[in-house]
Order: structure tokens, then sequence, then C-alpha cells
């Protein structure tokens, strides 16, 4: 991704390339994680947008049908403890590949997503005051597998990060 990207490029052509980096990014990691003999289960969602409801705050991120049912099968016997957040930023997109690891069965699932820090602002200030980080990976159906972090430093763009 471009720190200066050309004035002609549109935001939606910036979007998808720093997309595209971030999917290319995920399937190098995995790559590494199986050659040291993990399973490595890479997701693509079709969506990814900040949510604030009665129902859920955090992070929800649409998966296809059987993206879905391979992470659904990983988690009935996975405790998911440890997380990776590698982060990118361009002029309108925050870019996150949330690694999800369980050490003990040497399994690890990528989890791709992006969201629009200008106009998420006010569910991210939520999120922040809340000190509790929600992923939730779901299908159309509305189910979903929710993963919980503690620290949402590494979720936040630097600019809404505290100094605590």
């Amino acid at each position: 991704m471009s720190d200066n990207p050309a004035s002609d490029t549109s935001n939606n052509v910036q979007a998808q390339s720093g997309w595209q980096s971030v999917i290319e990014e995920m399937a190098a990691i995995a790559d590494e994680y199986r050659d040291r003999g993990w399973t490595a289960l890479e997701l693509h969602p079709g969506d990814a947008v900040l949510v604030d409801s009665e129902k859920r705050t955090g992070l929800d991120v649409l998966l296809p049908g059987p993206e879905y049912e391979n992470l659904e099968s990983l988690t009935e016997n996975c405790s998911f403890v440890d997380v990776d957040v590698f982060r990118a930023a361009d002029s309108s997109m925050f870019y996150l590949l949330i690694v999800e690891k369980d050490p003990e069965s040497e399994t690890v699932v990528f989890v791709p997503a992006y969201y629009d820090p200008g106009s998420g602002q006010p569910k991210l200030d939520t999120i922040r005051s809340d000190s509790e980080f929600r992923l939730f990976c779901r299908r159309l159906s509305d189910d979903y597998i929710e993963f919980v972090h503690g620290d949402v430093q590494p979720f936040l763009p630097e600019a809404l990060q505290s100094d605590e």
C-alpha cells in the first residue's frame, strides 16, 4: 500500500488495493504456520462493519457459508486464547488481519477485516469505553462465532489509542 496514493485514484480503488494487500499477507503468514505443522483457516469476509446495537457491539464480518461452517467446526474443539493483530491504513480505510490462535492444538484462524474510522467514530468510542473488542464472524442467517479481547488497542487506529 502506498503512503501517497496518486491524487486521481478513487477511494474505492485504494480500498481494493489495500484489501488485496491484506489478503496476500494473510496467505503468506498462513503458509508459514502450515510449514510449522499448524492447522490454518483463512477466512474471506464479504463485508466488515462496525456494529453498536443491543445485540452486538464490535466488528462484524460476514462469511461465506462453507467458511463459516469450517470455522464453526474448528471452534468446537479449540480454545483461541492468543491473538496477533496486523494493521494498515490508507486515507479512508483501516485494515486488520486478526490472527486468532490456539497454541495447544496448534490451530490458527485468520480474519481479515476493514472499517472506515471516520464514519465509525461513535462505535469506536463505545468499543474503547467498554474496554473490550468483540469480533463477530457471522453468516447471513445471523448465526455467529464471537472472539472477545480485553485489550482494544491493537484493533484501533493509533489516533484513537489512549496513552494508558
